[in-house]
């Protein structure tokens, strides 16, 4: 959460617009709704500390979309690739599974946002996930070797995220078909499996590209 005092009026209604809005989607959401979870009976509060309920959502969003680089970022450049790949996942499972109601509301807004993007959308993409993506592109590039073309980079990028990204999207399906089994409590060791998962597939990948290049 950004800093400032939690018990502060602005937090909670911060606090409150992630879980309303996790619940129920921006559109559906009410300034209303928000001041009496952050208990504040002045519905002025929001346009007061915010400006609008749309600027609201935009700075949930812009927390939402600049978290991963706060967790990610430290070392990054002295890491090996091998190392930056166990540190996007183990950050990725952190963010998104962690036994933390707000973090589990954030990711909710998360996947709202992929279902039915709002106009926020391509700014955070601009801002964020343009430069993390190139980051990433890099860090796989140098996995799978010389030969690895931009096709065989990017599908990397994409299985890794796919596994990532998968209890999140998949959950109400997921949830009933294995009804005992608890992402939060194992977001460790979820993390875990896809870097062992990942590092098989990419050294599968690599020795085709290999044997391609030598044909």
């Amino acid at each position: 959460m950004p800093k400032q005092n939690e018990d502060s009026t602005r937090a909670r209604l911060f606090r409150a617009g992630v879980k309303i809005f996790a619940q129920k989607g921006y559109g559906d959401a009410t300034v209303r709704e928000i001041c009496k979870e952050a208990e504040t009976a002045n519905i002025n509060s929001i346009n007061y500390y915010f400006g609008s309920k749309e600027l609201l959502y935009r700075e949930i969003l812009e927390f939402i979309f600049s978290e991963y680089d706060k967790r990610n970022l430290q070392g990054w450049d002295q890491k090996t690739p091998e190392e930056q790949l166990k540190a996007m996942i183990v950050a990725y499972c952190r963010m998104l599974y962690e036994d933390n109601a707000f973090t589990s509301n954030a990711a909710a807004i998360f996947v709202h946002e992929m279902a039915r993007p709002s106009s926020f959308v391509e700014d955070m993409v601009d801002q964020y996930n343009r430069p993390e993506v190139e980051r990433h592109m890099q860090m796989f590039r140098r996995l799978l070797g010389e030969g690895a073309d931009d096709d065989a980079v990017r599908d990397c990028l994409v299985s890794v995220s796919g596994q990532l990204l998968y209890y999140s999207f998949a959950w109400p399906l997921f949830s009933r078909l294995f009804p005992d089994y608890d992402a939060d409590q194992r977001h460790e060791a979820w993390a875990e499996h896809v870097f062992a998962f990942s590092m098989g597939g990419i050294a599968a990948i690599r020795k085709r590209l290999k044997a391609k290049n030598e044909d």
